[in-house]
């Protein structure tokens, strides 16, 4: 069956407004991952600030003397990498339940659980793909620019212009042949990194079509939290804060901290419900493309 590009591209806005608790829940994932990340990644960070405290003002540092910082990076990402990928297939999944099973409401349609698995899977596979297929896509590029370049002279631009766009443009359509499998994964409850290719066969450009869309109203929810907290921004600064901070040139971070925390705290609130927004608006239309393509009925 065919699909509404335009239909699918608004499903992240209908979804918060059939089940309005969800952009709460989704809120509090981001603010407790939020947590979770300084409560896990505060220790390599102090130990990161003490490092490059050590480096500022001497000679050029040599690798012994980057170990420490390097360390202390890698200890980090360590833990918060896996942590970050489980969050995001978590809330993909989330996403995907929204759209296709939403009875399934209970907390949010947050879980943790085989769909998440295998979402995690999916997600995983595709991003090494994509790095096999880039990276070859790049290397060919470069040969063939280079050679334009060597026979052309300074005409070779031009042809390595070309072929940036070409490669850009089947970068394009790959993603949009694999940008079905998180909700065929979620539906089918089966690691489906394939299935999406024979799904999107001969709806390519409807689907870029509505990608776009999606992308453009990202950017205006963007624009518009943007725009919400610049209220915040000058009520501090025209209460001193920002003049308080000034003069703190050079102070403990925790003291930092305590000036700033509640401008902090509301900041972090407002992107946190933007993110969360952004969340339904950005992924929720592929799994409306999905559900249209297999005949089933929208949700009320």
């Amino acid at each position: 069956m065919t699909f509404s590009a335009t239909d699918a591209a608004f499903e992240g806005f209908r979804v918060v407004r059939r089940k309005p608790m969800v952009l709460l829940w989704w809120t509090g994932a981001y603010l407790a991952f939020l947590a979770l990340v300084v409560v896990i990644g505060i220790g390599p960070l102090v130990a990161m600030m003490g490092a490059m405290q050590t480096l500022e003002g001497g000679a050029a540092p040599t690798p012994e003397d980057m170990a420490p910082f390097m360390a202390a990076w890698g200890g980090m990402m360590v833990l918060l990498f896996p942590l970050g990928l489980l969050f995001g297939a978590v809330l993909n999944a989330a996403v995907a339940r929204s759209v296709l099973e939403p009875q399934k409401s209970a907390f949010g349609y947050l879980r943790v659980g085989g769909d998440e698995l295998r979402v995690l899977a999916v997600t995983l596979v595709l991003a090494i793909l994509a790095f096999i297929v880039f990276g070859v896509m790049g290397l060919v590029g470069g040969v063939v620019t280079g050679f334009a370049a060597a026979a052309l002279g300074d005409s070779g631009w031009v042809v390595g212009v070309l072929v940036g766009l070409a490669l850009l443009a089947v970068g394009v359509w790959l993603a949009a042949r694999f940008s079905l499998a998180v909700p065929i994964t979620v539906a089918t409850k089966k690691i489906a990194i394939f299935d999406s290719w024979g799904v999107t066969k001969g709806r390519v450009w409807a689907i870029i079509g509505m990608a776009i869309l999606a992308f453009i109203m990202t950017i205006v929810v963007s624009i518009l939290f943007s725009i919400v907290t610049v209220p915040i921004t000058l009520v501090m600064g025209l209460s001193g804060g920002w003049g308080e901070l000034a003069q703190m040139e050079g102070a403990p971070p925790a003291e930092i901290f305590a000036v700033m925390g509640p401008f902090l705290a509301v900041m972090v609130i407002f992107q946190a419900i933007g993110a969360a927004l952004q969340l339904a608006v950005a992924y929720a239309p592929f799994s409306a493309a999905y559900r249209a393509i297999k005949g089933g009925a929208a949700a009320d």
